[in-house]
């Protein structure tokens, strides 16, 4: 049993390293950009995963496109190797922390913080 307790902590430190890695290459000022427009085009909570997804698809083409802005050439980013996706993973992480914090207080100023959605039928 303490096994599965120290794997289960060990997982979860990794977890956590993992997305405090995410988080600093999110707090760049084009994270930061990404992040903003993110939670300003969300309507609610259950939205925050897809905005998370789509900021890491919007930050991964900004990097791809980036080289050829200065004169370079387009450089395709190898999508079969673990590194790339654990990129994304700590960028999705990352992401969806940044978001959270700039939707609640994007929620707290327009006073929708805590107030119920009404559905007229």
């Amino acid at each position: 049993m303490e096994g599965l307790i120290d794997s289960i902590g060990g997982l979860l430190n990794g977890l956590f390293a993992l997305a405090a890695g995410g988080f600093d290459s999110v707090n760049q000022v084009t994270g930061l950009i990404i992040a903003l427009i993110a939670a300003l085009m969300m309507g609610g909570w259950r939205g925050l995963g897809g905005s998370a997804l789509g900021a890491v698809i919007v930050d991964r083409l900004i990097m791809m496109l980036r080289p050829m802005l200065d004169g370079g050439a387009l450089v395709l980013p190898d999508i079969m190797t673990l590194s790339f996706w654990m990129t994304c993973l700590a960028l999705f992480l990352g992401y969806a922390i940044a978001i959270a914090i700039f939707f609640f207080i994007k929620t707290l100023l327009t006073g929708r913080a805590f107030r119920s959605r009404r559905y007229a039928h």
